[in-house]
């Protein structure tokens, strides 16, 4: 069996950057359901961009759904990987007045 505070298994864990490209992250906050914490949880990872997390399939979000501690299924739950897309597909400006009615 597992050792308490051991990875989980399922899944597979998504490629990780070891710092942000040049130098500056992006603001994961920006997706709904990412606040303060499990944006420094998603950066502890290796998770920096929208497009890294846009490109997720499901073996990867299976993976951060179970080894996001204290978040488990958020990344399901809050549909990271669409909001990701959608920011890469329309900017900021237009995800975030789609996002206050839910539009992604």
């Amino acid at each position: 069996p597992a050792a308490k505070g051991d990875a989980v298994a399922e899944g597979t864990k998504p490629a990780a950057l070891t710092a942000p490209r040049d130098g500056a992250a992006d603001a994961l906050q920006t997706i709904e359901g990412i606040g303060p914490a499990l944006e420094k949880l998603c950066h502890e990872l290796g998770i920096f961009h929208f497009d890294q997390i846009a490109n997720w399939g499901p073996a990867e979000i299976a993976w951060m759904d179970a080894n996001l501690k204290g978040f488990r299924g958020r990344v399901t739950r809050d549909r990271w990987v669409a909001q990701a897309k959608l920011i890469g597909e329309v900017g900021i400006p237009e995800f975030l007045r789609r996002a206050k009615t839910n539009d992604y």
